[in-house]
């Protein structure tokens, strides 16, 4: 790794610091990889009402806007703990050979579960009667899926994780009695991990397959047991890691027509990673393994007549019987570069922008109502596209139903993804000065299109959010929110085929799963 890489991957991991105190968890945690808990008054309502509430210094990533309502100095942290289940049920079927087809041994059936804590931290200072600043690093995407070593979707996916932190200073001005304009920048460190199994063993069988074509290695069902040879036994662990920088931007309005009613409108930029990192296959570097490989080619038994047809008159004869210079050629070609060598590696993903309209009124001293609708734009999210370094030649497949191939060492995942709305609805009351709670439900909708793009590593479907919080100022410059969400995702199928790795295993099934998010803040005032 250079050193600009170095670099950067230092900046980047002290950004995670600040906000990351621990991420082991399993699941999206919102749809797509949104991470909403931005604020946790805002999660208390079900993130409805979240930019034009904007009652503490979290109006930094909520809606810039609102920095100029608060006095003074503020200072707003808190950790959200995630909780996630997910149950799974699923058959892994090959489809890559024409008429062997067969399933993929290991455990299709299991839950995924696990908890992460997303910290987050603001500040805020009033410059003038008109105008505020401040300053706010957050996780604002995230997701996690890590499944059992014996799982069967294993060439599909393994681990994925994802993350995202937000370094934002912003800054706002009263434009006019009634309207508040803001704007912020954002640098935003991008960090990702995804992990699956290679059927190398597999692969090659279709080589040798697709090699003796012309003539069929055996009437009576000899490329089954070609695959039987080879599938399944010279897995390869493929480690991707990548980590980048990007750059976007946020702004935000709030217009507040009386004393008792705001609107809001908040509006975060698109942010495109092109983040890099390395594929590490050590499989791929260890001989032993490679022998092996070799040792099964070699093995694989022949019929007498296509020996003859080759010239080969070895009684009950081998592969490496009849063509000494197969294995070797076949198990090299499999673990080089243009096989499943790892190397350094680029992945180019878009971070959606997102827009979301809320208004916030007070019906009565103590009773207040909130809503509102976020909107994200996932189309921009097309694929993740893995691409080598080198100059290796063009001649993989159309993996991303463009009608051109890919680069035969490049890895797609197509995504395809929807645009999206998520609606939410809250209510505050608020008996005393000191006393605060809230309620709210939300609809999130899921960006995947349908069953073939639900993929292992997000299998995301639409889900129903319902929450509830609770502050307290114990003084007048000190305050305490809490708030607490369950998440209730759909039921979905899936029905994909892995495309990465070419070798086309298709997983099919279901998904079902919740999420269980408890939050705490301290607000103080300077």
């Amino acid at each position: 790794m250079n050193r600009d890489k170095c670099a950067r991957a230092r900046l980047g991991r002290a950004g995670m610091g600040l906000v990351l105190l621990g991420a082991s968890s399993s699941g999206a945690w919102a749809a797509g990889f949104e991470v909403p808990q931005k604020g946790i008054k805002e999660m208390g309502v079900a993130f409805g009402g979240s930019a034009a509430l904007l009652q503490d210094a979290s109006a930094v990533a909520n809606n810039p806007a609102g920095l100029v309502r608060l006095e003074g100095q503020n200072v707003s942290a808190g950790l959200t703990r995630i909780q996630s289940e997910f149950d799974y049920d699923t058959d892994v079927h090959r489809e890559l050979i024409e008429d062997v087809g067969g399933q993929v041994p290991g455990e299709g059936t299991g839950t995924i579960d696990g908890e992460s804590v997303v910290p987050h931290v603001y500040y805020s200072q009033r410059i003038s009667d008109d105008a505020a600043w401040g300053l706010g690093v957050y996780a604002p995407f995230g997701s996690n899926t890590d499944y059992p070593e014996d799982w069967a979707g294993r060439y599909n996916a393994t681990e994925t994780d994802i993350m995202a932190v937000n370094l934002n200073p912003a800054f706002s001005w009263r434009a006019t009695d009634t309207l508040s304009v803001g704007f912020g920048a954002i640098v935003q460190y991008f960090e990702g991990t995804f992990r699956n199994d290679i059927d190398v063993g597999y692969l090659v069988a279709e080589q040798v397959i697709e090699q003796l074509e012309d003539e069929p290695v055996d009437a009576d069902g000899g490329d089954q047991t070609v695959v039987d040879a080879l599938a399944h036994q010279h897995d390869v662990s493929n480690d991707m890691q990548v980590d980048g920088i990007a750059y976007g931007f946020n702004f935000g309005l709030l217009w507040e027509p009386t004393d008792h009613t705001r609107i809001g409108l908040s509006y975060h930029s698109r942010t495109r990673q092109v983040a890099e990192g390395e594929a590490d296959r050590p499989e791929t570097r260890d001989s032993d393994y490679q022998q092996g490989l070799e040792d099964d080619i070699a093995g694989i038994p022949i019929d007498s007549s296509l020996a003859s047809l080759i010239g080969c008159s070895i009684s009950n004869p081998t592969l490496g019987d009849c063509d000494s210079d197969a294995a070797p050629e076949g198990a090299a070609r499999a673990v080089g570069p243009l096989g499943a060598a790892g190397g350094d590696i680029q992945l180019i993903v878009d971070m959606p922008e997102i827009a979301t309209l809320s208004f916030y009124h007070e019906l009565t001293e103590r009773w207040a109502v909130t809503g509102g609708a976020t909107f994200t734009r996932w189309s921009n999210v097309e694929e993740l596209r893995f691409t080598y370094e080198d100059e290796s030649d063009r001649g993989g497949e159309d993996y991303t139903g463009s009608g051109d191939d890919v680069r035969r060492r490049d890895l797609v995942q197509p995504f395809d993804w929807e645009d999206t709305w998520r609606y939410g609805l809250g209510v505050i009351f608020t008996p005393t000065e000191a006393w605060a709670f809230r309620a709210g439900v939300a609809y999130d909708e899921s960006p995947v299109p349908g069953v073939e793009r639900r993929t292992p590593r997000g299998p995301d479907s639409d889900r129903i959010i319902g929450a509830v919080g609770m502050s307290w100022q114990p003084t007048r410059n000190l305050g305490i929110d809490l708030a607490y969400t369950y998440t209730h995702m759909e039921e979905a199928e899936t029905n994909n085929r892995e495309n990465p790795a070419g070798s086309e295993h298709r997983i099919e099934g279901d998904y079902d799963g919740h999420l269980h998010s408890t939050a705490v803040q301290v607000n103080y005032a300077f």
